[in-house]
């Protein structure tokens, strides 16, 4: 598989496309893309629950800042440390008659529907086994303790095999879709992706607290139908043998292995800080800055789903410009600069943004260095690792992502208890991450252009 980033030349040019041992016409290349388009939409829609709601969830059955900051990010963290390294290896090396990818997602969706069902009906069931079992319970535990600990238990569940299903999904995606159309690829994902969100938070979003048990059984289902519908039609091409050890190593070596072979190269390893420092800044901060936008400026859920379509819609439209922007120029090129404007974007949000209007018009400027990151960053990643070692490096992202994410929200949880729920802090706690990560950036581009740049560019490979 060729592993050159993506070559600017456009698609029109070409007929015939192809990637392993998979090739497309230009209608097959639409199919393909049409049916991983549909589980986008599906998946962006069936994520939204999590990413929007769970923070107000929380906070209504009076969870402290911490906790949230825990249960939103700190598991998802936890679980991508411990789980996620021996995954990514297993579906590298994993060989069956539908491919290495699609049979971890036939598994994990279903399991995956059921945990966000179960968060759904988290107070009821809770309440029914307090209300059946309390004699038998310590008087210390209460009707809310319960609920909360039963709500942390499916939550965790959630983000167990919500991880496989995302990763996976992902190392479909690299599989199956030719590199040079990658950028516009995921520029079109991502406009699916904001359109599914548009319809989540202008119709949905507004009634999840009235409607909580119907919303979460009926996007389950949904999703459930839809993301196993495409998994039918996606077909995966033929890989090489796995490399089989002779003597294999055990969980604890394999584990440090898997480490220090993501570490070994110093162009993956910058970019590991790169997305790490980022994911700190952004995913951290996110959850915050919605109960800024609920508690701080008192705006009702109506309004919040208005203002996060509103910044929804330009970010489709500014997707596919940038998505050109990456195959033109390269992804690493739009990354940097997005980086710049997004540290500098948080901190005039800081002084700045005093009522809805003001949101408003800060959630718009913000909505296109966001844009440059989210679709640069993994167009990067695409481009960037190695097709023999995908799985593992694109993994490797996540793991240490997600082990910032640990850290990260429950300091940031933290920071706001400290500051009394003092929410607008989240914009500077974004302006200083996002900022730091601009310098092991700029030592990513310089090792890019040792291995090749945009025209010999050579992934190296582990030792």
């Amino acid at each position: 598989m060729n592993d050159l980033l993506p070559s600017p030349s456009p698609v029109i040019k070409k007929s015939v496309f192809q990637t392993g041992t998979l090739i497309y016409t230009k209608r097959g290349l639409i199919v393909l893309s049409l049916w991983l388009l549909w589980g986008d939409f599906a998946f962006n829609f069936f994520e939204a629950v999590f990413s929007r709601f769970l923070p107000i969830y929380l906070k209504e059955l009076n969870a402290s800042n911490t906790l949230i900051g825990v249960m939103t990010g700190s598991f998802a963290g936890l679980v991508n440390v411990l789980f996620l390294p021996g995954i990514s290896r297993w579906s590298d090396n994993y060989r069956s008659a539908i491919g290495r990818r699609i049979p971890f997602l036939y598994v994990v969706t279903p399991l995956t529907v059921f945990a966000l069902i179960a968060v759904g009906f988290a107070p009821e069931m809770g309440g029914w086994v307090f209300d059946r079992f309390s004699a038998h319970l310590p008087a210390s535990f209460t009707k809310g303790g319960l609920i909360l600990g039963m709500l942390s238990g499916f939550v965790v569940s959630f983000h167990f095999f919500n991880m496989i299903l995302c990763n996976a999904y992902n190392w479909l995606i690299r599989d199956v879709v030719p590199l040079e159309v990658m950028a516009r690829f995921l520029a079109w994902f991502r406009i699916v992706g904001t359109v599914s969100g548009v319809f989540f938070l202008w119709f949905v979003f507004p009634h999840l607290l009235t409607h909580r048990r119907e919303i979460c059984f009926g996007i389950g289902v949904f999703y459930l139908i839809a993301f196993i519908m495409m998994c039918r039609r996606v077909k995966e091409g033929d890989y090489p043998p796995p490399v089989v050890q002779a003597n294999p190593p055990g969980v604890f070596r394999t584990f440090v292995l898997y480490f220090k072979e993501c570490m070994q190269v110093p162009l993956y390893r910058n970019y590991f800080f790169v997305y790490l420092l980022v994911i700190v800044a952004t995913n951290c901060a996110g959850n915050f800055r919605t109960l800024f936008v609920r508690e701080t400026l008192g705006i009702d859920m109506a309004a919040m789903g208005h203002i996060y379509s509103w910044t929804s819609i330009l970010t489709a439209l500014c997707l596919f410009p940038v998505g050109w922007l990456c195959d033109r120029f390269s992804p690493i090129r739009v990354t940097l600069i997005s980086l710049m404007a997004l540290s500098l974007g948080t901190i005039i949000g800081y002084f700045f943004v005093h009522s809805q209007t003001g949101y408003l018009t800060f959630a718009l400027i913000a909505a296109v260095p966001s844009v440059g990151w989210a679709l640069g960053g993994t167009a990067i990643g695409m481009s960037l690792f190695p097709s023999a070692k995908f799985g593992q490096l694109s993994g490797g992202l996540n793991v240490f992502g997600c082990g910032a994410m640990i850290f990260g929200n429950m300091f940031i949880g933290m920071v706001m208890d400290f500051f009394t729920n003092d929410y607008r802090m989240a914009f500077l706690w974004t302006t200083f991450f996002s900022a730091i990560a601009i310098i092991p950036m700029i030592h990513v581009i310089r090792g890019w252009k040792e291995h090749g740049g945009p025209d010999n560019y050579k992934a190296p490979l582990p030792q």
